[in-house]
């Protein structure tokens, strides 16, 4: 079954990637019940997802357990040639653009511009899991990953106020989100941390996604309690 569990946190690092955190209630039959995590970024880190589960009923630890998850990451040529095909496609469409009409002509335009713009980490990777239950029942499913992409970050910003007397300021402090992947994030718990990942270049990260990558993601992961995080803030879209 296909579910697309709502991200209710995100935990952003300003050198770049983060943490995120989905949750979904779901309803489970006798016997194993397979389950596809959709909208998983091809950007994160098959090592670091964790599956979580949280009891409705404190009876049914017994009855229903974590069978299996499934992770991985889509082959590196064969999407590499999608994106390619789609960029070429779009190409052509926006060199026969001017034969369509205004409205639709923007539209075409903003579909092949984004095409244009379009990485391996805007891919989808592979992320599913297995519930083996005794009996009928609901589970409480919290799905962690760590993603490593350095297109989502935060950094700081000061704005300054000079009074007209030049001689007192007003001094702002603000945190800028910069979410240029092709995920968004909608009315979530969000919280900032500090970690950098490695200044490598993207293309090499993900070609190369093994030891490395693993304790990069169980470093940030396991420090995140003493790093130091900013005030949380709800009601977000990214």
């Amino acid at each position: 079954m296909l579910i697309d569990p709502k991200v209710n946190k995100l935990i952003i690092f300003n050198g770049g990637g983060g943490i995120v955190e989905r949750q979904i209630k779901l309803s489970l039959n006798q016997g194993l019940n397979k389950f596809e995590i959709a909208n998983v970024p091809a950007s994160f880190d098959p090592n670091s997802a964790d599956i979580q589960l949280e009891f409705i009923n404190p009876g049914d630890k017994d009855s229903i357990t974590l069978q299996q998850t499934i992770v991985s990451l889509p082959d590196r040529n064969t999407s590499q040639q999608i994106i390619d095909r789609e960029k070429s496609a779009a190409t052509s469409i926006i060199s026969y653009a001017i034969d369509f009409t205004r409205e639709l002509r923007e539209k075409v335009s903003n579909i092949c511009e984004a095409s244009s713009y379009r990485t391996f980490a805007d891919m989808k990777g592979v992320f599913d899991f297995i519930i083996s239950a005794s009996k009928v029942g609901e589970i409480i499913v919290k799905i962690i990953y760590f993603i490593a992409d350095l297109r989502i970050k935060w950094q700081t910003t000061l704005q300054v106020d000079i009074k007209n007397d030049g001689k007192n300021a007003q001094i702002e402090g603000f945190l800028v989100v910069d979410n240029q992947t092709g995920f968004s994030y909608e009315n979530v718990e969000l919280g900032f941390a500090i970690f950098e990942l490695p200044s490598t270049d993207m293309e090499i990260q993900y070609d190369n996604f093994g030891e490395a990558e693993e304790e990069m993601a169980q470093q940030a992961i396991s420090s995140l309690s003493k790093q130091k995080r900013t005030q949380r803030m709800r009601n977000l879209m990214l």
